[in-house]
């Protein structure tokens, strides 16, 4: 018997343009919770939450306002939609990392995070 390496169909990756009509779907402003958006509205983001963090280097095409749109998003999803758990597969992590390239990440939001899920895991991932 062999195992291979399951890799998702490239359909399911998010690209810019995925990414674009994403944040086309939320507010304008800072995201602070998901009244007004249904889960169902967004069943093709939902396989996102799973892809291992390759999957998330895209993001670096991004302005610094649209990754922090994302993270609360995805933060807020995983947190109040079932089926969006991600655990330390979420794309929250790449995307924090992102920011800490870019000396974007800030300690008021590193506690917004924590303040809205209880995936042990974010902002900053798996402890080796």
């Amino acid at each position: 018997m062999t195992l291979g390496v399951w890799k998702p169909a490239s359909g399911h990756l998010p690209t810019l343009a995925g990414l674009t009509a994403l944040l086309d779907q939320l507010p304008n402003e800072a995201l602070e919770s998901l009244d007004g958006l249904a889960a169902n509205g967004f069943d093709a983001q939902r396989s996102w939450g799973k892809l291992p963090a390759q999957s998330w280097e895209i993001v670096e095409g991004l302005s610094t306002e649209q990754i922090l749109q994302l993270i609360r998003f995805f933060t807020l999803s995983e947190h109040h939609w079932a089926g969006w758990e991600a655990g330390k597969l979420s794309p929250v992590i790449p995307m924090v990392a992102i920011l800490k390239q870019r000396d974007a990440f800030e300690a008021p939001f590193r506690r917004w995070i924590k303040s809205n899920t209880d995936n042990r895991y974010l902002p900053n991932g798996a402890i080796l």
